[in-house]
């Protein structure tokens, strides 16, 4: 059946049903809003595409066939399906749920975001979350992404994005480490000390280190070199060397003590932390409720 067909049989049956729940093809117009004239055409045409007669009609009433009656209590449950699928879609439009599909950076994942989740899916029980961690730079549409969490800089200005935070970073080393070898007092003592390394793993690239008025070399050339954050940290917390980590991935360490930062006077951001959606997209709900849900959670690290 063609979807004008189905369009035709759809609006024979609420035709049809308003006139038995009426008693007649007047009443069944001032429901629908329509005239009596186009409330008996749509039944007619629906008994002309069933080949049956539904109805008995005389001046006065209506009354059903047997073949009638059997539509009747079916076409009862597809119209109750169809207005039950509309009060859901226009409650999404008002109450958060649904599924919400996002892109969280791997580490920033991991580390701050999926352990506080549970404060979100209490407060929002029938928001469906479907999380991907992933640092790729991922096509959202493609993807099909409500949003997507991304550090450093913008490169596709169809995005709609919102900028969350600076995307803090700390030098930082154990204090076995830096009882050890002493702690730099400024960027010029860093290439005399092991340094922890990350190579991108989604571009195979090594890290520059960054410091607030020093120039290249930023990429120190001794030490041990791991393609995961989280690894770098690890590494730091065993003592191998110094590290520039991410604040977020630092800061219990660092409030453990642990860790302990050093050359905070040179610290810089590399980027900013971005929210980002679909372009052209309008925001619903579930999409506002966690995104204020992050915001609120990446201003507080």
């Amino acid at each position: 059946m063609s979807a004008i067909s189905s369009l035709e049989s759809m609006s024979g049956l609420v035709a049809f049903v308003a006139s038995v729940e009426t008693g007649g093809f007047a009443p069944a117009g001032r429901r629908l809003g329509v005239s009596a004239s186009a409330v008996g055409k749509a039944v007619a045409r629906l008994e002309a595409r069933l080949g049956v007669r539904l109805l008995h009609r005389t001046t006065r009433s209506i009354a059903l066939t047997g073949e009638g009656n059997l539509l009747f209590e079916r076409a009862m449950r597809i119209i109750e399906d169809v207005q039950e699928a509309e009060n859901a879609i226009a409650e999404t439009r008002t109450f958060p749920r649904g599924l919400l599909k996002v892109s969280i950076p791997a580490a920033m994942g991991r580390r701050i975001i999926v352990p506080a989740l549970d404060q979100f899916i209490a407060a929002y029980p029938k928001v469906v979350l479907d999380v991907s961690l992933d640092d790729r730079m991922v096509d959202i549409v493609e993807g099909g992404f409500d949003l997507v969490l991304r550090t450093g800089g913008l490169d596709d200005s169809r995005l709609i994005a919102r900028k969350l935070a600076p995307h803090r970073f700390v030098t930082c080393g154990s204090p076995a480490y830096l009882e050890r070898r002493g702690a730099p007092e400024t960027p010029d003592d860093v290439p005399a000390h092991t340094c922890l390394r990350l190579r991108f793993p989604t571009t195979g690239r090594l890290e520059y280190w960054a410091f607030k008025g020093w120039k290249p070399p930023g990429r120190p050339a001794n030490g041990p070199v791991f393609n995961d954050i989280e690894a770098v940290a690890l590494a730091a917390i065993a003592g191998l060397g110094l590290a520039q980590l991410p604040h977020y991935l630092a800061a219990r360490a660092i409030a453990d003590g642990r860790l302990r930062t050093v050359l905070a006077d040179y610290a810089v951001s590399r980027g900013d932390i971005w929210l980002i959606r679909p372009p052209a997209s309008s925001e619903s709900p579930r999409v506002r409720v966690f995104a204020t849900f992050l915001t609120k959670l990446i201003e507080s690290v």
